[in-house]
């Protein structure tokens, strides 16, 4: 990407390469290389990231702008969806971080059609992966979900939590998210489920692809990856949801 200038950017409390990069146009491995760390690091709160500006061009005609007055229930997710883009380019256009919680009556400003993301589908699914990795070798402790320590679902719900996705600390809550996935259906970023108690769904990771998932193992004790086509994760598999 060409640039003329750069800006600067301070980590705040909770924030994740992906979700900056995110916010600022850009992928995380961009992002990343634009200031010399790694991808899966866990960024210190007050790090000053370099954000590129991009190159001017003739600004195109500006198209209509729209606004959209926030209902009970309401998510950045759900109203990007509604207005085919994205939580990140949603919260960019107003200020606000991608986690916010929209109070009832509060006017945002929303993309008109030719503003609009090409793709609010569900293809963040790559970038889960991604968030998810960067917690990998964090400790494993029980009803944690921070970096000094998380449990499974913990881990999940952290990771959808960073992408604007509402989800509860409880795999089997997590159960009832998205729609199943058939085994033979796994892509990246689709939740996977076990029972590992014989007392029904106990555990909760994230699929990866090539036959692996991401997790907090207590007996481990650490947040890894482990093979989901054979052995003891194979054989206590019970489902997969995909969360959009």
């Amino acid at each position: 990407m060409e640039t003329e200038a750069a800006d600067s950017y301070v980590v705040r409390p909770g924030e994740t390469l992906a979700e900056i990069a995110q916010g600022n146009g850009l992928t995380a491995r961009e992002l990343a290389e634009m200031n010399g760390l790694r991808v899966d690091s866990l960024l210190p709160v007050g790090l000053v990231l370099t954000i590129p500006k991009p190159k001017s061009a003739p600004a195109p005609k500006k198209p209509e702008r729209c606004f959209y007055v926030v209902q009970k229930g309401d998510s950045l997710w759900k109203i990007a969806r509604r207005y085919d883009t994205t939580a990140p380019t949603l919260a960019g256009m107003n200020g606000l971080r991608l986690k916010a919680i929209l109070p009832i009556g509060l006017r945002l400003r929303v993309p008109a059609k030719e503003e609009a993301g090409v793709d609010a589908s569900g293809d963040d699914a790559p970038d889960l992966v991604e968030t998810a990795m960067r917690y990998r070798g964090v400790r494993y402790r029980w009803g944690g979900m921070t970096t000094r320590g998380m449990d499974c679902s913990g881990l999940v719900a952290r990771v959808l939590n960073s992408h604007g996705i509402d989800a509860p600390h409880n795999s089997r809550a997590l159960y009832k998210l998205g729609k199943p996935v058939s085994r033979a259906d796994l892509r990246a970023g689709d939740l996977v489920f076990f029972n590992t108690t014989g007392r029904g769904i106990s555990h909760v990771g994230i699929y990866i692809g090539d036959g692996k998932f991401i997790h907090a193992s207590s007996t481990r004790g650490r947040v890894r990856v482990d093979i989901l086509t054979e052995g003891y994760y194979h054989r206590k598999y019970v489902g997969a949801r995909r969360v959009e």
